[in-house]
């Protein structure tokens, strides 16, 4: 298992491993301490320690196999958010097996605050990305809107500021604050007749493919990362 320390590798060793063809998986949060035996039992069941050239070997033969990892929960220090990814074979080995037994999910990945989308990119085409999830968003618009209706300037730009330096600036999460901070700058500009404090919604960070790599990324850019 690959522990990681922090969320924005997570989500790219993630992204990496579904576009892999790892598109089955099951994940649940436990307390940091309990990682190290999580990922013995998942070894020992299903392989997730086997060199690269074995999985390979597995997947030619069309039989399941798997990779784990671990990683930080947003706002929850001390837990730990594991997640064991496999082929869809996974879904038809024997039935006795542990692989069968396991409860693997189908839909796109969600690890901490974040969900694996496949959305247009700015320009053309799709990419595969990170978004926050819905209830995610719906807390950070909830919040923002009562803060500018506050009409505390430092606050907003504070507050502002801090999900963009603390949040992944994935397309899919870029594109996200994008607009919340255009309705947020427009809110602001008709309720208190002055510039919008908080950064240019149209000037966000950009998160590009893979900064580093998270195991063996050569070329992934080229499957539509953004």
């Amino acid at each position: 298992m690959r522990i990681y320390d922090d969320i924005t590798p997570a989500l790219k060793a993630i992204l990496f491993h579904f576009i892999r063809g790892y598109t089955v998986w099951t994940s649940f949060i436990v307390p940091a301490e309990k990682v190290e035996g999580i990922a013995s039992k998942w070894a020992e069941a299903y392989g997730t320690q086997l060199p690269a050239w074995k999985r390979q070997d597995r997947k030619e033969r069309k039989l399941a196999t798997a990779v784990a990892l671990a990683g930080p929960v947003i706002s929850r220090p001390g837990m730990r958010q594991v997640m064991l990814m496999a082929t869809d074979h996974a879904l038809t080995m024997p039935g006795a097996s542990d692989w069968s037994r396991e409860k693997w999910l189908t839909r796109l990945p969600e690890f901490s605050e974040f969900v694996m989308v496949h959305e247009p990119r700015e320009g053309a085409g799709y990419a595969w990305s990170c978004r926050l999830q819905e209830r995610v968003l719906n807390g950070l618009q909830q919040h923002l809107v009562a803060l500018v209706k506050a009409g505390d300037v430092g606050q907003v730009r504070r507050e502002t500021m801090h999900w963009v330096r603390f949040y992944p600036l994935y397309g899919g999460v870029r594109r996200q604050i994008r607009r919340m901070y255009r309705g947020a700058a427009k809110l602001w500009t008709a309720t208190r007749k002055s510039d919008w404090p908080g950064p240019d919604p149209e000037r966000l960070p950009v998160m590009i493919g893979f900064k580093k790599d998270p195991g063996a990324v050569a070329g992934v850019k080229r499957a539509g990362v953004g």
